[in-house]
């Protein structure tokens, strides 16, 4: 296999990493919000349509991540879905925060259905990006750079997301309160969503032009010459193939180990996200914070990729999670021990510190499912990429989905009231908790997991000289 050049690495981290984290955390840091501040759905309401839509298309993933694996078209085996898909996921972005005026009822029906039909289209355009990562290249070196290229591409996404998530919101409201300031309104999260959707939708399609040479039909024909696969004869076959490769992912136990670490750190991060907002804005009392707190996570975020990087080239990537996890929850315990809202700088450098740490793991997985990957091509004679990526997806949905419900429902039991002009003490302090400990919980969950992670550097080496041996 060709060496990946500097074009196409930057193709697919700036345009795939790029686009699919900008609509993942755009959903992440604002929905919750839009759904019950602006749009006027219960906080419990949209949690549980939160959990009911990423656990249904978490389930689609698997079956995704097969259906990728198995296709043959002119367009390439994953780069056609990252193409056909993009557009959609683009316009159903906008979807999300078009705030159509419906009745109370109708409401809840509309962001049920719309969010419903985002998660689908965005499982559609994000596992056939994900499997790239271990099918453009199978030198072990480059999947770790394109890695760290793709996750600091995520980093960027994520702070435009925050920092100018708000300033769009604050630009484009048509609202104002009694002092002539700018109240977000249902007229800024449409200018929102369709400014995101259309980025969206351009980053995908730069990362399908960059990997055109990768992706190909040519290379589809050579790996079926290679494998000794005969292609299917039809539609019914097609499906049948589909469904029995799914049985692959069965085949590692490490790969379920991991599935269950990168679910607990995504729960811990889609609470301590979805809860920003509202913590910036009652307990540090200035809503502009988030921008400045986006950018620290920025910063931080970068440095750690050289933490990261340094780990992984040390003692391989599980021994790096372990380390990772360990260290994340020092400056968790440490803020809620001196926690006060009068100390917004301290809290918000502390709360960029453990922001990086969790993302640190989160990025450190993406390499640890390429070894995965390995292991069950090793396995099973078949190309795995799609599975092993979509397991991982799998596993990340699902955390979110119940990390947006448990937020839901937090949100109502610390007793906190959207659209009130002041908040209860234990709301506060409810506030509080979820956004400081938190990550705590994720990350003791994690290391449980990684008792039963098999793969370390030394018997993933084996399986690649094992493959490289057999001619795969």
């Amino acid at each position: 296999m060709e060496r990946l050049t500097l074009s196409n690495k930057l193709s697919y981290a700036a345009g795939g990493g790029f686009a699919s984290n900008l609509s993942f955390y755009a959903m992440l840091v604002f929905f919750i919000t839009y759904a019950s501040d602006i749009y006027g759905v219960n906080p419990a309401t949209v949690g549980a349509i939160t959990l009911a839509a990423r656990g249904f298309d978490a389930f689609l993933d698997p079956i995704m991540g097969a259906i990728g694996d198995r296709t043959r078209t002119r367009l390439g085996k994953y780069r056609f879905w990252i193409i056909t898909s993009a557009p959609v996921l683009g316009f159903t972005t906008w979807m999300v925060f078009a705030s159509p005026d419906f009745s109370a009822t109708g409401k809840v029906m509309y962001v049920a259905f719309v969010y419903m039909l985002y998660s689908i289209v965005s499982t559609v355009s994000n596992i056939p990006y994900h499997s790239l990562t271990a099918y453009i290249t199978d030198k072990v070196t480059e999947r770790s750079n394109i890695v760290l290229l793709k996750q600091f591409t995520g980093i960027i996404a994520q702070f435009i997301v925050s920092a100018g998530g708000i300033t769009i919101l604050t630009a484009f409201s048509q609202t104002t309160d009694t002092t002539g300031r700018a109240v977000v309104d249902v007229h800024s999260y449409q200018y929102l969503g369709a400014l995101f959707g259309v980025v969206t939708t351009i980053g995908f399609w730069i990362c399908a032009w960059g990997a055109r040479k990768q992706d190909s039909w040519q290379r589809i024909q050579q790996d079926e010459a290679a494998l000794h696969i005969r292609p299917p004869e039809g539609k019914m076959q097609f499906v049948i193939g589909v469904f029995k490769h799914l049985s692959t992912a069965f085949r590692s136990r490490s790969l379920a180990c991991l599935a269950l670490a990168s679910a607990s750190n995504t729960l811990s991060l889609a609470i301590t996200a979805g809860v920003t907002v509202q913590f910036y804005t009652w307990v540090l009392h200035d809503t502009k914070l988030v921008a400045t707190g986006a950018l620290l996570n920025a910063l931080f975020g970068a440095c750690m990729y050289l933490v990261v990087k340094a780990l992984v080239h040390r003692f391989g990537n599980k021994t790096a999670f372990v380390a990772i996890c360990c260290i994340a929850i020092v400056p968790s315990l440490v803020l809620w021990l001196t926690f006060s809202p009068a100390h917004t700088t301290y809290t918000q450098v502390m709360l960029a510190c453990i922001m990086a740490f969790c993302q640190a793991g989160s990025l450190v997985t993406w390499m640890m499912v390429t070894d995965c990957a390995d292991e069950l091509r090793w396995k099973t004679k078949q190309n795995a990429a799609g599975i092993a990526s979509s397991t991982l997806t799998f596993s990340n949905k699902f955390g979110s989905a119940v990390g947006a419900f448990v937020l839901g429902w937090m949100l109502d039991l610390v007793g906190y009231l959207p659209g009130v002009p002041a908040q209860p003490e234990h709301a506060l302090q409810g506030l509080t908790l979820l956004m400081v400990l938190t990550p705590v919980c994720g990350q003791l969950l994690s290391l449980l997991a990684m008792v039963f992670y098999s793969l370390n550097r030394e018997n993933h080496k084996e399986i690649c000289m094992k493959l490289l041996g057999s001619g795969e």
